[in-house]
Parts: C-alpha cells; sequence; structure tokens
C-alpha cells in the first residue's frame, strides 16, 4: 500500500500556473475571432473561439472590425451557416471590416 501525503497547495503557488482570461485562452488554444460593433474596435466586443459558429446570434449583423488571434486565419460569412458572401480573415491582423461586410456578417469558422 502506498503512503498518500494529504498535502494542500494553492493552485496559483504552483510555477507557471496563472489564471487566464477567455481571450487569453482561446489565443493559446488555437486563436480567436474577436468582433467590435464599432469602428476601431470600440463598442461592444465578442470574441468567438476556434469552433465553428453557424450563426453569431445576438451579434449578427453587427460587427464593423475584427482582430483574429493566434496562427490561423477565419472566414467570415454574410449569410448563417457559412452561406452567402465569403472574406478571409489573416492570422494575427485586425481593421475594420470592408464596407461590403461592415454590420453584414452572421457566421464564422477558422479556416
Amino acid at each position: 500500500m502506498s503512503n498518500i501525503n494529504n498535502q494542500t497547495q494553492d493552485l496559483y503557488s504552483i510555477e507557471l500556473v496563472q489564471d487566464l482570461d477567455q481571450e487569453t485562452s482561446a489565443t493559446v488554444s488555437g486563436g480567436a475571432l474577436v468582433l467590435s460593433s464599432n469602428a476601431r474596435g470600440e463598442g461592444t466586443r465578442r470574441t468567438f473561439s476556434a469552433a465553428r459558429n453557424r450563426s453569431l446570434g445576438s451579434f449578427n449583423n453587427i460587427a464593423s472590425w475584427y482582430e483574429v488571434t493566434g496562427k490561423r486565419d477565419w472566414f467570415v460569412y454574410t449569410g448563417q451557416n457559412f452561406s452567402g458572401r465569403r472574406l478571409r480573415l489573416g492570422a494575427g491582423k485586425s481593421n475594420n471590416l470592408p464596407a461590403s461586410f461592415n454590420d453584414d456578417v452572421e457566421s464564422a469558422r477558422p479556416v
């Protein structure tokens, strides 16, 4: 039988363990798409993880600005379920969406 030592240790006292916010965590795990309701990243922001987003929900037709974290490009679409016009957003980039996609994005997925 093994001798179990019941020592407890605070998780944050372990070297290299830290609390990550949602955006940082998404970046570490493969990247994320951050969308903002206003130009230049101002206004309400929503972060979408590296999952397929068939609909942006309450953020449909709201995005004016984007940031792609991580090393993967993303596609955004003007329709739900990856339909309509498609735009490729480059990894590590941020910018205002082109006029033809401004307030007209409804789904997104990593490339």
